[in-house]
């Protein structure tokens, strides 16, 4: 195999679990059956094998996001265009 097919190979793809349910099965947040799913998963898949361990240096987040806070010309803009309707 040549440099460029290894390179098609080692990639996510819509088998994989996602990163979230990695860094769960990683914090041993899920139930045993989609333990063993991941499980299964992980005997064959390359890629979530080198991304398991990355997800060791996540640190989540202390709140969740809110939404960003409009810029007040922006709102007066937009208050001044919904208004006309």
């Amino acid at each position: 195999m040549n440099h460029s097919q290894t390179q098609l190979t080692f990639r996510k793809t819509a088998d994989c679990p996602t990163s979230a349910t990695l860094l769960a099965y990683r914090s041993e947040k899920l139930s045993q059956k989609v333990v063993a799913l991941v499980r299964k998963h992980l005997a064959d898949c390359e890629f979530c094998n080198a991304e398991l361990p990355l997800l060791a240096y996540h640190t989540p987040a202390r709140r969740s996001p809110g939404a960003p806070e409009i810029p007040m010309n922006l709102r007066i803009l937009a208050e001044s265009i919904l208004s006309r309707t």
